[in-house]
């Protein structure tokens, strides 16, 4: 059995405030008459969950956080505690010099850190760091070997540029995210060798003013007000940085936001129906009562998403991650959820009728009154699934990872269950009228006669007259 969970995340590094900076935010807040935080959020076009967060000391992404400071006519600098970079694993470094051991990461002194700009043409941060080793050892293919760790430590947009010799002078360039992680490890110690060579400095190249990349910020919530002012029926908005944004009650039928960057947005009443969101980024978002009929929302990351009451009829969910998502009353109908990561989530009183989720990843969700009538759950994950009173009358659970799953009083009748691993699950006052078992795991001999004295069938025995 395969595990189809997704691997590690990419999230932007965030701040939070101080407990000193959130009581000279409270006080600035009194101050400019704001006469809640739920006001204030939406007159900066900002989710109440980022306020709610800075409030609570919790980290927020940094253009958020410098959106809240200037509304509050504050210095985000003397407001933040400290930065909060993703938590990447410690990594196991190949010494490229030895092959014969994985070194890991030492321990250095702190490197003083450089402002960290933008070229004006390229869009890129452009860097040199500096190595402790032989120029002459520096080949094309380690050239490719030292810019394969440098995206896999900090971010894909990380490219080297050139080499010169003294030390090696890798010189880089890639976008701010990925530079400032990468700053941040070596300013934290994380990083001290690159493929063996130890590091000694890191310099900045290039510079970029606090008014262009105010400007730049600036964009991203012009783009914000116009969706909120004006409809976008079928605009293109891919790759759009749209996170924290206040979208509640946007209108944007048929647009193309794949590749969207909507962490933490609210898009609660959003109208989404027939958009294309496929690999978009949806975790933290709040989606509750909003209409997704049709959207195509392949490989999207919905993980801790809010999608309570949201119509997802016929959405495309195939390969997308749904892990510890709340789809309580949610309406997914005939959406195809196919291989989706669904582990953890609520799914109670949903409907999943006729809902294609072969092979989804089920472990642990929440299914309780589920209505689950005609929907394929063949090959899927539901060990440790809790899945009372849930309705799946007709369903195809044939070869479906049962064990442990709770199924006390769940309607079964007419269901497909053979190849069922149903080891250790509790099918107590279950509903098995007309239900196919055979060749199932985890099932005795007397487990197989109770079910057959309820109206279960096995093997091709007839079906038994309702």
């Amino acid at each position: 059995m395969t595990d189809p969970s997704p691997g590690r995340k990419k999230r932007k590094i965030t701040y939070r405030a101080s407990p000193q900076g959130v009581e000279r935010a409270e006080n600035a807040l009194k101050r400019l008459g704001f006469d809640s935080k739920s006001n204030f959020a939406k007159s900066q076009l900002l989710a109440r969950s980022t306020v709610t967060k800075f409030f609570q000391c919790e980290p927020i992404q940094l253009d958020s956080f410098k959106r809240i400071c200037k509304a509050l006519k504050l210095n985000w600098r003397e407001i933040a505690e400290i930065i909060e970079e993703e938590q990447l694993e410690r990594l196991e470094i190949n010494n490229y010099s030895n092959s014969e051991t994985n070194e890991e990461v030492e321990a250095v002194q702190t490197l003083s850190r450089q402002v960290t700009v933008i070229d004006k043409q390229s869009k890129k941060i452009k860097a040199v760091i500096i190595l402790e080793g032989d120029i002459t050892s520096v080949n094309n293919d380690l050239l490719i070997t030292l810019e394969l760790f440098l995206q896999k430590y900090s971010g894909d947009t990380i490219k080297i540029t050139g080499v010169e010799e003294g030390s090696i002078r890798l010189f880089i360039e890639g976008s701010q995210e990925d530079v400032e992680r990468l700053i941040s490890q070596f300013e934290s110690g994380e990083l001290t060798k690159v493929s063996g060579f130890p590091v000694e400095n890191i310099q900045i190249l290039s510079e970029i003013s606090e008014d262009d990349e105010s400007n730049e910020l600036d964009d991203k919530w012009r783009l914000v007000q116009e969706i909120v002012n004006q409809p976008v029926k079928g605009r293109n908005l891919s790759g759009a940085d749209l996170s924290d944004a206040d979208l509640s009650h946007a209108y944007v039928i048929g647009a193309n936001l794949s590749d969207a960057y909507l962490s933490g947005a609210d898009l609660s009443h959003a109208n989404l129906s027939n958009a294309n969101l496929s690999n978009a980024n949806l975790s933290d978002a709040d989606l509750s009562n909003a209409y997704l009929s049709d959207a195509n929302l392949s490989d999207a990351d919905l993980s801790d998403a809010d999608l309570s009451d949201a119509d997802l009829s016929r959405a495309y969910l195939s390969d997308a991650d749904l892990s510890g998502a709340y789809l309580s009353y949610a309406n997914l109908s005939r959406a195809n959820l196919s291989r989706a990561n669904l582990s953890n989530a609520d799914l109670s009183s949903a409907v999943l009728s006729r809902a294609n989720l072969s092979r989804a990843y089920l472990i642990g969700a929440n299914l309780s009154d589920a209505y689950l009538s005609g929907a394929d759950l063949s090959h899927a994950y539901l060990s440790n699934a809790y899945l009372s009173n849930a309705n799946l009358s007709g369903a195809d659970l044939s070869h479906a990872y049962l064990s442990n799953a709770y199924l006390s009083n769940a309607n079964l009748s007419n269901a497909y269950l053979s190849d069922a691993d149903l080891s250790s699950a509790n099918l107590e006052d279950a509903i098995v009228v007309n239900a196919l078992f055979g060749r199932n795991v985890g099932l005795t001999e007397d487990m197989k006669r109770d079910l057959k004295q309820r109206g279960a069938i096995f093997g091709d025995r007839p079906p038994v007259l309702a």
